[in-house]
């Protein structure tokens, strides 16, 4: 006869395994349509308008795939409406299969939306339990979510790939969907994202770069950093290394153009804050090790006085640059993407407890001084230039 003990385990096992049967809710992968990305607009109405680029069944690559005629690998569909849910209704009634968040790697913001702010979509559509939020949030630079997201991309088969891919390099500034709500809701930083445009490439085709950066003042867009001043930036951000500069040395001639480019291989940022008849004052010092690319002068780097000349300039145009780039988001964009305010925080939180309200209101005022310190550690194979190797073995 059984123990009346392993009876009791022996049922009880038996209804545990019940439980395992199998995923009642579960959703079979070509149920969904796989949103790569999502945009955002605002209509000529005056609505909402959400775009989303979804990968087709065969668009989505693989190893097996090669050669042959270049199909098509996305759909992109979009909606108008006066809320975010609202419009996912509307988009998944164009769709057999049903949206599906969980795969989507970038959100796109256009410039007429940002600039007319986007409190009113960011919570219905970030929401969603599937919704990424490392996902990277770009914002169109004179164009539309919905034109970005209908253009092609050569080296990827689906678009949203490209731009992700483009983030993820060392050459673009990019920040994630957490890190953009963040800072929209903080009092000590202002947002920005990574500027993407349609531009044409060698062939003729529209493509896209990232190579910009769309500055906001809370949930607003207030203008754009130009390539030149993303450099400020993303030394500031950590991402100097890899960045080149070119600097103009010398007079051009007809033989030259008396410039010089250089790589930053280490570059550091260094902060600190005071506070004078209770409010702030910033010094910041940038240094950084570079290495010489190019010599279009007559300048033998070989030479001491030539070397010091060379990073004095180089030093001075920096200076000049992020000086200019502090300068106009306090003067003309108003708004704090150096986080000055964070630091302030950390360094002076007693003082900051009294401006942390007024911080955007003070920013425009607070004196900041800039250094700069570049020097060259490396000068490639050669120091003097091509031409005197030229002549010296004439």
């Amino acid at each position: 006869m059984i123990p009346s003990r392993i009876l009791y385990v022996s049922l009880a096992l038996i209804l545990c395994l019940g439980l395992f049967t199998g995923c009642w809710d579960r959703e079979e992968i070509d149920d969904l349509a796989l949103v790569m990305a999502s945009g955002l607009d605002l209509s000529e109405d005056g609505q909402l308008e959400v775009t989303l680029q979804i990968a087709l069944p065969l668009g989505i690559p693989s190893a097996l795939q090669s050669g042959g005629k270049r199909e098509e690998h996305v759909m992109v569909v979009s909606a108008k409406g006066k809320e975010g849910l609202d419009i996912l209704g509307k988009l998944q009634q164009q769709l057999s299969r049903k949206i599906f968040l969980g795969h989507r790697g970038v959100l796109v913001i256009g410039e007429k939306y940002a600039r007319h702010g986007i409190d009113q979509v960011l919570d219905d559509l970030l929401r969603a339990p599937e919704s990424r939020y490392n996902s990277f949030v770009v914002t169109a630079f004179g164009t539309t979510a919905k034109e970005v997201l209908n253009t092609t991309y050569l080296l990827e088969e689906i678009p949203a790939i490209g731009i992700n891919k483009i983030q993820f390099g060392e050459f673009s500034l990019s920040f994630k969907i957490d890190e953009f709500l963040n800072a929209v809701a903080s009092f000590e930083a202002s947002p920005i994202t990574g500027a993407v445009r349609i531009i044409k490439t060698g062939t003729g085709q529209p493509s896209f770069t990232i190579d910009r950066a769309a500055v906001y003042r809370g949930n607003k867009l207030t203008g754009f950093l130009s390539q030149e001043e993303l450099k400020a930036k993303r030394w500031w951000h950590g991402e100097a290394k890899g960045m080149f500069i070119t600097s103009q040395v010398e007079p051009k001639d007809k033989d030259f153009n008396g410039t010089i480019t250089v790589e930053v291989m280490q570059g550091t940022t260094k902060i600190h804050t005071s506070i004078k008849d209770g409010l702030p004052e910033v010094s910041v010092t940038f240094k950084a090790a570079v290495r010489g690319l190019a010599n279009n002068t007559k300048l033998d780097m070989n030479k001491a006085p030539n070397m010091k000349r060379i990073e004095a300039k180089i030093s001075e145009d920096m200076h000049k640059l992020i000086a200019d780039t502090i300068s106009r988001t306090q003067k003309e964009l108003k708004a704090d993407i150096f986080s000055f305010g964070r630091e302030v925080h950390i360094e002076h939180p007693d003082v900051w407890k009294t401006i942390k309200d007024q911080w955007m209101d003070i920013y425009p005022n607070v004196p900041v001084k800039v250094k700069v310190d570049i020097q060259i550690e490396r000068m490639g194979r050669t120091q003097a230039p091509a031409h005197q190797k030229i002549q010296k073995y004439k």
